[in-house]
């Protein structure tokens, strides 16, 4: 009895394992599969195969001039005095769509490499930039992408959660993000054929 009396106490102690959210996964559409959860925040995951080389991603990314064509509602972007090959800071500016207002987001960029993959950790840098004037400030950026090279390519890997600041509502917030994110999937599969990119990729892994 006194047995039993301990069992049950050492396993009033351990302490409770929180469930973690369950994912809410989209239609598969052109190769790009796209899912979401609340954790508290949105949280989107999106997924897809391009063919050529993870650096050419690299590339894309750090290329500012390039924002306009493959992120959704993007006004420009800029990189930020400090940044480095594998350091970014990155200033960028959204056009406002009604009902929502312009808004704008500073985010830091830190690459690495494990085995075959190359990882690009998003971390939010807000207090790098003042706040402008009739923008709201994306804050608590995170997210994390994941180049895994491939025969004839590479799979990429998104993750990712942001405030957006405001008060917009739940729905309209996943549904534009959704829909930005896969946009943003369909626009790589262009952008990544581009020989600028698939060149001095090229030359970086030789």
């Amino acid at each position: 009895m006194h047995f039993l009396f301990a069992v049950v106490l050492s396993l009033l102690a351990l302490p409770s394992v929180v469930a973690e959210p369950v994912w809410t996964s989209l239609k598969t559409k052109a190769g790009i599969s796209l899912s979401y959860r609340y954790n508290p925040e949105l949280e989107v995951k999106a997924k897809a195969f391009y063919p050529g080389k993870p650096e050419s991603f690299l590339l894309l990314l750090k290329d500012t001039k390039s924002v306009r064509r493959w992120l959704k509602q993007s006004q420009d972007a800029r990189l930020l005095d400090g940044s480095t090959e594998h350091h970014w800071k990155v200033y960028t500016r959204f056009q406002s769509v009604w009902p929502v207002s312009p808004r704008d987001m500073v985010t830091c960029a830190d690459v690495s490499k494990k085995d075959k993959s190359l990882l690009i950790q998003i971390t939010d840098c807000s207090d790098l930039v003042p706040e402008a004037k009739n923008y709201v400030r994306i804050r608590n950026v995170k997210a994390v992408w994941i180049l895994t090279a491939k025969d004839q390519g590479f799979d990429m890997q998104y993750q990712g959660s942001a405030n957006p600041g405001g008060e917009l509502p739940q729905w309209l917030v996943r549904q534009l993000t959704l829909s930005s994110l896969r946009a943003s999937f369909v626009a790589f599969k262009t952008e990544l054929k581009r020989p600028a990119y698939q060149a001095k990729a090229t030359q970086a892994t030789h």
